[in-house]
């Protein structure tokens, strides 16, 4: 993929993130796209349930992880990291499964590896900060949907 198109694909992403985040502040509740995922893949959903609780969990570690960083706090960059490439890929998983999409083993495999990664970098905070160890939770029972996925 040429720079250009990976500029305009992470333009595209990073907009459908922010309207499904601003339809979540309206909305008040959970996300939307769980519940319209339901009806598209009623044999995913506990993956799409996953990955969903693994963004709202990653989605509160970010923004510490980018406070703390602000303070001058380097020990959370690689959190910052991590949780950075869990977000993305979890989000493309619950698409991906919604869609029901044959790409769906594939996803889960490398979302799987990505969830590990964020859960070893949080586990090295979770004690010190409740945000890190919920994040580490979720990543754990993310990956672990994820590796449940049949082939």
């Amino acid at each position: 993929m040429k720079r250009r198109e990976m500029v305009f694909a992470s333009a595209s992403l990073l907009g459908l993130g922010l309207a499904a985040r601003a339809d979540d502040a309206t909305a008040g509740s959970k996300p939307a796209p769980a519940a319209a995922a339901s009806a598209a893949a009623p044999g995913h959903q506990a993956l799409i349930d996953a990955a969903y609780e693994c963004i709202k969990a990653g989605e509160r570690c970010q923004t510490h992880c980018l406070n703390e960083l602000s303070q001058g706090h380097a020990m959370m960059a690689e959190c910052a990291g991590t949780v950075e490439a869990m977000l993305a890929t979890c989000r493309a998983l619950a698409s991906l499964a919604a869609q029901n999409s044959a790409h769906l083993k594939a996803m889960a495999a490398v979302c799987a590896t990505i969830c590990r990664d964020c859960e070893a970098a949080c586990k090295k905070h979770a004690g010190h900060h409740e945000i890190c160890k919920q994040c580490m939770e979720t990543c754990g029972r993310c990956a672990a949907a994820c590796e449940a996925v049949p082939a």
